[in-house]
């Protein structure tokens, strides 16, 4: 049920454009990008909103290219670029790596331009999400047996103990997909993966600090799920989704800012 990609998003897949023009007929403007330039924009942007701080170290290329879900060498030749222009910097050595810049450089990465241009896509996005995953919170209060609930606290764990944003974001992805199973509704399974998996593609990085108290959101929906609660389970899962209007790039304090620059650089 995970995309993946090599040289192009994983949404230009044919084998999977039946399923993408029933279930995410929008996604319009990053869908022409190459991954590279997914990565050079989401990584620019994270850096432009100050998610990522300057001189602050990025995890390793492997990480990052499991995290945005694209081939190592993609984010390498990703990475290598914002460094060419400035915005990062990759060390040698056994202290080396690749880091923000201390002073990042202005760079102008025409990608970005597209991930502004699908604001209305990536709101209805999470609003069917929220849909969609309320009603799985709903069916796993009632279903989930403690197998499954024991492996949702794992997750949490996992989250908790999480030191870089990739990290985290594999744990999160594992634990909601683990709500999706313990609901029982196999048959939604594969719509509520293409939702999930089209909204990943617009995620940034964020402080791995910010990341632990959104976690803490994941264990009152355990609790709610252990005590047989589908309507604080709803109420949860509602919560926790539908703030992403504000807290995803698109609402972030300084988008407008970032977006009115990208304009002026057209």
């Amino acid at each position: 049920m995970k995309p993946t990609d090599d040289d192009r998003t994983a949404a230009t897949d044919p084998d999977q454009a039946p399923a993408a023009a029933l279930l995410n007929p929008a996604v319009a403007g990053i869908t022409r990008l190459s991954a590279t330039d997914t990565v050079r924009a989401r990584i620019a942007l994270a850096v432009q909103l100050q998610l990522l701080a300057p001189g602050e170290q990025l995890p390793s290329d492997a990480e990052v290219a499991a995290a945005l879900k694209v081939s190592e060498i993609t984010a390498r030749r990703a990475l290598k670029s914002l460094a060419d222009e400035g915005l990062l910097s990759r060390r040698r050595g056994r202290a080396g790596g690749t880091f923000v810049a201390d002073t990042p450089a202005a760079v102008s990465v025409d990608a970005i331009a597209a991930y502004f241009s699908d604001a209305h896509e990536v709101h209805g996005l999470i609003d069917r999400r929220v849909l969609i995953e309320a009603s799985l919170a709903h069916h796993a209060a009632l279903t989930a047996d403690a197998g499954q609930l024991d492996e949702l606290d794992a997750w949490v764990a996992k989250a908790a103990s999480a030191q870089s944003w990739t990290e985290y974001h594999a744990a999160d992805e594992s634990f909601h997909l683990a709500v999706a199973r313990a609901s029982g509704q196999d048959w939604a399974l594969p719509h509520y993966c293409d939702v999930l998996y089209a909204l990943y593609r617009y995620f940034l990085p964020y402080p791995v600090a910010y990341l632990h108290t959104v976690n803490e959101e994941h264990t009152r929906l355990v609790a709610a799920l252990r005590n047989r609660d589908p309507v604080a389970a709803v109420r949860i899962i509602e919560e926790h989704v539908s703030v992403l209007h504000t807290t995803m790039f698109v609402g972030l304090a300084g988008a407008e800012q970032v977006r009115g620059a990208v304009q002026a650089t057209e």
